[in-house]
This record gives structure tokens, C-alpha cells and sequence, in this order.
């Protein structure tokens, strides 16, 4: 799989590096032959690496069903909503606003509207805490999911680069706390607890 991995970079490589001399060619039907051939090169790569990625995910949730943690789909508005009214009330609308949480629930623990824990402390938080039925929902692909046995799902299994929207939210079916993984390096993952 990594070999896989070092072609697409190779061809990005070679994509970026012909890009550059393309520029100085005066032969105009060239530099049309050449680009097209370059975003060809570059499509099949993608198509390639884009199934390669659906592949490990789908392996990976076989893997999580194994394990004997359940997915039931849910209605994703009210899922995300419900998480909103449980933990983004507490911050007045202007607030959440100015940090446009609209984009990313998240920005309420990244601009420290809210206090969280960040980062290792986070993660060990989320693999402590007691969750059989937990929601999850993603960011962009507006999808949610009732999860039963939880206890099973750590911290670990979120961070896996094939997932399909790297922004997760899990929260309580209780509401008591959330668990956010973001697409960002260096922002989170968060855990915070209702008081």
C-alpha cells in the first residue's frame, strides 16, 4: 500500500515538475498536448488513490463490525442540531458567529469559547469515559449514526486518513460530553464534559 502511495506522490511529482517547464515551450499545440496528458496522468492517479482510500475504509468499518460496534443510521439536521443545542447554547449567537461555527462546531473549542481538553488528554478522556450508545455525525458528508457499544471505539480509531470526512463529532446519548476529531493537525481532537 505504501508503494501505492510513493507512485501517487511520484506522479504528482512529475505532474508539478512539467507543469513548471510547460511555461517556457513557444510550440502552442505542444503545450495543449502536454497539459492534457499531464491531467490525465494526474486523473488516473487520483481515481487510483480515491479507490484505494473507499477500499481501507471499508475494510476498516468490516473491521469496527467485527469488533461488535453497531452503526444505525440517523437523521443527520437533527443530530447535528441536538449537538448544538447541548453544548454551542451556552455561547450567545454573536459569538458563535464571529467564530463561524456555522463551518466548524469545533471553532467553540479552538478559539476557547468552551473549555476543552486538547490532544492526548482528550483522547485518554474519550477511551476512559463510559459510552455504550454514543451519536456520530460528520462535518461535511452529512451523515449520522446511533453507535451501541462504544466502549469498543477509541480515540485511535478516529485518526485513520481514509476516513471519509475527517471532522467526526461523537457526543453522549445522554448529552454529558463530546469527542471531536478535526481535519486539522493542530487543532484537537477535543473532549469536553457538560458541567
Amino acid at each position: 500500500m505504501d508503494d501505492d502511495f510513493d507512485d501517487y506522490l511520484i506522479n504528482f511529482h512529475v505532474y508539478l515538475q512539467e507543469s513548471n517547464r510547460t511555461p517556457s515551450l513557444t510550440d502552442k499545440a505542444e503545450i495543449v498536448d502536454r497539459q492534457e496528458m499531464l491531467s490525465e496522468i494526474m486523473e488516473a492517479a487520483r481515481e487510483y488513490y480515491d479507490h484505494v482510500n473507499a477500499y481501507d475504509y471499508q475494510q476498516f468499518r468490516k473491521e469496527l463490525l467485527e469488533r461488535g460496534i453497531r452503526f444505525t443510521p440517523v437523521h443527520y439536521s437533527a443530530t447535528k442540531a441536538k449537538w448544538t443545542k447541548l453544548f454551542a447554547q451556552s455561547v450567545s449567537k454573536e459569538e458563535r458567529k464571529r467564530v463561524h461555527v456555522e463551518q466548524h462546531q469545533w471553532h467553540l473549542f479552538s478559539f476557547e469559547l468552551l473549555d476543552a481538553l486538547i490532544e492526548d488528554a482528550a483522547r485518554k478522556a474519550f477511551d476512559c469515559c463510559p459510552k455504550d450508545t454514543v451519536y456520530l455525525f460528520f462535518q461535511r458528508r452529512k451523515e449520522a449514526y446511533l453507535v451501541e457499544n462504544a466502549h469498543l471505539l477509541k480515540a485511535e480509531d478516529l485518526d485513520h486518513r481514509f476516513l471519509p470526512d475527517p471532522d467526526i463529532y461523537l457526543f453522549s446519548a445522554e448529552g454529558k460530553w463530546t469527542y471531536i476529531h478535526t481535519h486539522e493537525p493542530n487543532c484537537g481532537p477535543y473532549f469536553y464534559k457538560c458541567a
